[in-house]
């Protein structure tokens, strides 16, 4: 036999116990105002006592089943009991109000409906046996006369027409209970599946929650208006404010620094990108660098209701990597001065041991000529090596404008093919490009700066190949690209790494600041710079222009 759950069956007790005193209460209500019309018939006449008696029972079983039963039995008699003792009670009611013409007959009805509630489809069935019983014995009593202060049925109704009153009525009877207890199953299999899924929707929510206010990054959530719904703790912990202080709020009002710096128009683009900015935070007025992005909130019907506000404080990072840039800054210095100290050594002592040597008075004027010509090469050394660190380390300010980068590479080589004459076999690849934004001297020597480096990787033997080319980056937007090829000697894989280093040269000649200043310049001019070397191919340099 199919039973619900004890806790389910157990509130619908309490239910019960409530409706049946509602029941109770309308009959009683109907008997009285029977009695206060004047209008009483005559069976009621006869059994008036009993008819109040029974309500009086009614009532105290109801008592007994909520509150004694559940003291000494379990769920299963409780159910079974009051089924039995509901069809009893309703029998009794029916013979005392008019038997087959009774006015409360459908409280066998009732009964089924009942049991249907208790206990599902199994147990209706057995409320619905019952109650055709009790039925079939009034209509049988009333028939042959046996309900006192009534007529006799037989009088009027054939035995025919007694069977058919009695299969109709049990007829609906099993018909309710089927009904009643089909649609108490599926109300609790619904009942089951909803509780279930709502226990899911509520560790979902619990999960989420707290996923939510587990996460280190600052999470908020706004409606379309922008009025803050809701904050997790890290939010809470970087602005230093509680929920309810910030429920409902415009967002931006606490980040005053976005309005001032930023254009309303343009604050939804640059955020949903990402932007870093320094908030000082009112409450104690300490700094934090906040990196904060934004993305839409869409519904079913793929609309925005809202933003996403992430928060990630980038305080500590951002110092980290102030000292660490500061330690490097300090550690190039050091690198720098030591190989300059080491390049001016050179031409300082050849200048030093010529001096020397002419203080020697027995020195012919041939020799003390040849001995000035030598500090005349040092001095010109030293001035050349001044004026090359002086470009890498204090680049001037330079003058930005647009300029047609194909025209300057097509006159840089002019120049270079007088210079080197036919000794290079220059190809060009010019594609039609738009024009670049960057400073025209800087730029100039950045591509005699790349041409010359070239010249000095040329193997002997072998004729000097170049190959310059522009084009449109593909993988940068908004920048073009140019590119020096050369068929040289190519760069060993680990030396590759140090090449844009100041006084770092592979070349028996030269002070190493040639490619730094190319690389200086380059990202001066917020531009991009790489280079791939093959050993047996030559050497690429490849560098990205912003365009105009």
């Amino acid at each position: 036999m199919q039973w619900f759950p004890k806790t389910i069956v157990a509130g619908r007790l309490k239910w019960l116990f409530l409706f049946r005193l509602i029941t109770n209460t309308f009959l009683t209500g109907t008997i009285i105002l029977i009695y206060i019309t004047g209008r009483v018939p005559a069976f009621l006449e006869y059994w008036s006592n009993a008819v109040v008696i029974a309500m009086i029972i009614c009532f105290g079983l109801s008592v007994v089943y909520y509150q004694l039963m559940p003291l000494f039995f379990g769920t299963r008699v409780q159910i079974l009991t009051q089924i039995a003792g509901d069809t009893f009670l309703a029998s009794v009611l029916i013979v005392l109000t008019g038997g087959v013409d009774s006015a409360i007959a459908f409280v066998l009805i009732m009964v089924v409906i009942n049991s249907s509630f208790l206990g599902g489809f199994k147990i209706s069935i057995i409320g619905a046996t019952l109650s055709a019983a009790a039925w079939a014995g009034i209509v049988d009593l009333h028939y042959y006369g046996y309900l006192p202060g009534m007529p006799a049925l037989g009088e009027t109704m054939t035995a025919t027409e007694l069977a058919l009153t009695i299969l109709v009525n049990c007829g609906a009877t099993y018909l309710v209970a089927i009904l009643g207890g089909y649609l108490s199953s599926q109300l609790e299999f619904s009942s089951q599946a909803l509780e279930t899924s709502q226990a899911s929707f509520d560790r979902l929510s619990e999960l989420n929650d707290s996923i939510i206010q587990s996460i280190d990054a600052a999470l908020i959530t706004t409606d379309k208006h922008g009025r803050i719904l809701s904050i997790n703790r890290p939010g809470c912990k970087i602005l230093k404010v509680s929920f309810d202080e910030v429920r409902g709020q415009p967002w931006l009002r606490f980040f005053p620094e976005l309005n001032e710096s930023v254009p309303e128009s343009e604050l939804r683009s640059l955020l949903s990108e990402g932007v870093t900015v320094t908030h000082t935070r009112p409450s104690d007025r300490l700094e934090l660098v906040l990196e904060i992005s934004m993305m839409d909130l869409m519904d079913s019907d793929n609309e925005s209701w809202g933003q996403l506000l992430v928060l990630q404080d980038k305080t500590a990072l951002s110092r980290m990597q102030a000292e660490i840039k500061r330690s490097e800054h300090l550690a190039a210095l050091g690198e720098l001065a030591a190989g300059l100290a080491h390049e001016i050594r050179t031409p300082l002592a050849a200048m030093s041991g010529s001096w020397n040597m002419m203080n020697n008075h027995n020195l012919s004027q041939e020799d003390q000529k040849k001995l000035i010509v030598i500090i005349g090469r040092e001095m010109d050394r030293l001035g050349t090596l001044v004026n090359d660190f002086l470009a890498y380390a204090r680049p001037s300010v330079g003058n930005p404008q647009a300029i047609d980068l194909n025209h300057l590479i097509n006159d840089q080589l002019h120049v270079f093919r007088s210079w080197k004459g036919e000794e290079v076999i220059i190809t060009r690849e010019l594609a039609e490009i738009p024009q670049v934004y960057f400073d025209y001297s800087q730029l100039t020597q950045v591509i005699f700066n790349l041409l010359q480096n070239a010249i000095e990787a040329a193997v002997p033997m072998r004729t000097l190949s170049l190959v310059v080319s522009t084009r449109l980056s593909e993988d940068r937007p908004g920048y073009v690209t140019l590119s020096v090829q050369d068929n040289g000697r190519g760069i060993p894989e680990d030396k590759i790494k140090n090449i844009f280093q100041p006084f770092y040269t592979t070349k028996p000649k030269g002070t190493g600041l040639g490619l730094a200043t190319v690389w200086g310049l380059i990202r001066k001019g917020k531009g991009f710079i790489k280079v791939t070397s093959d050993q047996i191919v030559g050497t690429v340099f490849t560098i990205n222009l912003p365009i105009a």
